[in-house]
């Protein structure tokens, strides 16, 4: 297991491929998708099953002593306290909890942009429809610009926004800071999907002024599938979650004595969390991967992926395809593009070439991890360059 050793965090990283089991000759750049375990994460999540095999000895104290450890990490990576964070098993178990607690007026406009991730749709698409409000989706702007784009539709009617970091399907740039000052100077809701961010860039609520923010945990938290967590803003923590449970009611401890049933909630955003929080296997996985993140460090993560998605950038190009405008990508999403698109086999012919990535929303999306460096840069961009047609 990860002994927590802080790495020193003014030295830029080095590939860190040896924390992974990725075999020689692959190339995988699908985080954004998928992350790859660490190999102290996954045998943390095998200690976990053993436990449920003997639950007899299972340390209910220090299963919550784990949570509670997990609520500050994640908390740590957005410049929040634990007390402000829920432990969810979705990033649309999130959103629907930020939409149960969101009322918006007939008439006023619930803004997003277009081909958003589906999760951070749906639910405010139904809030629309029930409340008499307007689901509106910022056209993808001609020149890359998505900032603009939507300051340009935030205006008195606007209620709410529900946003991520950057696109989904080619890392793009949505720069939630301005966004955040305009939202809050009309008096609007922000609700952030930020899954495609934390833990590989700086994220600051109280910076962007969000009210709501979900992150799923099995992408760049490195977490397994299953698991999310759920930021509310202190003024929204009075909220009511989607269930009613003991782990929100008290705890244990709640019923130990036949004390009946209390009424009051858990503190803070606790009051959020799924019912069965302390999961014995997805709760130690996450907290390793959050262990090393923390020693590695979000902002130093990112610095060490630009270099490559840059050298994929150059690479793609010189083959006649198209992305971002450096000033508009992300450092660890990189979404290619071709003229007409590609062909419809295009990841079976890259498969069969050893390179694991993903298509999405027309675009080649590559998303690389500290197991890559510049050297495998160019080695997917020789790949793409054999099966493009």
């Amino acid at each position: 297991m990860h002994d927590g050793k802080m790495e020193n965090q003014n030295q830029p990283l080095t590939c860190q491929r040896d924390h992974f089991e990725v075999e020689a000759d692959v190339i995988t750049m699908m985080t954004a998708s998928k992350s790859t375990l660490l190999k102290s994460s996954m045998e943390a999540g095998r200690i976990g099953v053993g436990a449920k095999g003997q639950p007899y000895k299972i340390n209910d104290a220090a299963s919550y002593a784990g949570a509670e450890d997990i609520r500050s990490r994640f908390a740590g990576l957005i410049g929040a306290t634990s007390d402000d964070i829920a432990i969810h098993p979705s990033a649309a178990y999130g959103i629907s909890t930020a939409a149960k607690n969101i009322k918006p007026a007939a008439g006023s406009r619930i803004l997003m942009i277009e081909g958003q991730f589906p999760s951070n749709v749906y639910a405010w698409l139904h809030l629309a429809k029930e409340t008499g409000a307007e689901a509106v989706m910022v056209p993808r702007p001609k020149d890359g610009n998505w900032t603009r784009a939507i300051l340009d539709q935030i205006d008195e009617r606007t209620s709410m926004a529900a946003l991520p970091p950057c696109h989904w399907t080619d890392g793009s740039i949505v720069d939630l800071e301005p966004i955040g000052a305009a939202l809050k100077a009309v008096d609007a809701t922000f609700v952030i999907d930020a899954t495609q961010w934390i833990g590989v860039a700086k994220f600051d609520v109280n910076a962007i002024q969000a009210d709501y923010v979900i992150c799923a945990a099995y992408k760049w938290l490195l977490g397994p599938y299953g698991l999310s967590f759920f930021y509310a803003a202190p003024k929204h923590q009075e909220g009511r979650p989607l269930e009613d449970h003991l782990f929100n009611h008290g705890g244990v401890a709640s019923i130990t004595g036949g004390s009946g049933y209390g009424m009051e909630y858990t503190k803070g955003a606790r009051r959020f969390d799924v019912g069965q929080t302390l999961n014995l296997i997805t709760l130690p996985i996450i907290q390793q991967s959050l262990i090393q993140i923390d020693a590695w460090g979000a902002d130093r993560i990112g610095a060490y992926l630009a270099p490559i998605t840059d050298a994929i950038a150059t690479g793609v190009q010189s083959l006649g395809l198209n992305v971002a405008d450096t000033k508009f990508r992300c450092p660890h999403i990189i979404g290619v593009r071709k003229d007409g698109g590609f062909s419809d086999d295009i990841l079976d012919r890259l498969q069969a070439k050893n390179v694991y990535i993903n298509a999405r929303g027309g675009a080649l999306r590559l998303s690389p991890y500290l197991y890559h460096d510049v050297n495998d840069a160019e080695e997917v961009v020789a790949r793409i360059a054999k099966v493009i047609v």
